[in-house]
């Protein structure tokens, strides 16, 4: 992104200055990601502390994912109290916070996924898809990344748009292949609602790994020029 200058991010600064990614758009995104971490991690550790599962039947390793979970929802909290303010130091710490807490939130569905997995005993069969998914639309994202900051630099991008979906529908039809053929062998077919579940998981986990791309851009725009700094944009 080093040979990329202020003209290739023009429709970034117009988010900034006058879009979504104005302060009050992070702010008002950070709180509906708060709220959405929120119902799906407390679920999760609710089903956790079931008669089924049991906290104390957990490994050390969920013990730890939860106490950071704890922590990074007190983070999340502070973040939004102390950038409330129309400063420099907000919009940088907001920036951080939409990429960070995006990540964070595409993630934490899959807990639930898991403790309701583990209260049915098909965790083993389960984990291993999610970790398939996880890995791959991690890939994809990367892709996706990659793909959008070099569309900044080539403006007849349209010219290699077709290689660029080969390029993701390849990949994307081995791994539900790999994944179909995992909840055969399993004999997962008769979980159809945990099934179903994941999949819904998988597609906002999907969407989330795409959005934050642009909060990543915006992000970098933020630290590296100073003109898209809040105190030069007279609407905040």
């Amino acid at each position: 992104m080093s040979k990329l200058s202020e003209e290739n991010f023009a429709a970034i600064k117009s988010e900034i200055q006058d879009g979504r990614l104005t302060l009050a758009g992070m702010r008002g995104y950070l709180m509906g990601l708060l709220l959405i971490s929120g119902f799906f991690v407390g679920l999760s550790f609710a089903v956790a502390n079931a008669n089924t599962v049991g906290w104390d039947t957990l490994s050390s390793g969920w013990h730890m994912i939860y106490y950071m979970e704890a922590v990074l929802f007190c983070i999340h909290i502070l973040l939004l109290l102390f950038c409330w303010g129309s400063n420099q130091v907000s919009q940088k710490m907001l920036s951080i916070g939409m990429v960070l807490f995006t990540y964070k939130a595409a993630l934490d569905p899959y807990l639930l996924v898991i403790m309701f997995s583990k209260d049915r005993g098909k965790d083993d069969s389960v984990i291993p898809i999610i970790l398939i998914i996880l890995v791959s639309g991690f890939i994809l994202h990367l892709v996706i990344l990659f793909k959008w900051i070099k569309s900044l630099k080539d403006k007849k991008k349209k010219t290699n748009e077709r290689g660029t979906i080969y390029f993701v529908l390849a990949p994307v039809v081995a791994i539900l292949t790999t994944i179909t053929t995992i909840v055969i062998k399993n004999g997962m077919l008769g979980e159809f609602d945990l099934l179903f579940g994941l999949f819904i998981v998988t597609v906002v986990y999907l969407g989330l790994l795409i959005g934050v791309c642009e909060f990543i851009i915006a992000m970098y725009c933020i630290f590296k020029f100073p003109s898209f700094s809040v105190k030069n944009f007279s609407h905040r």
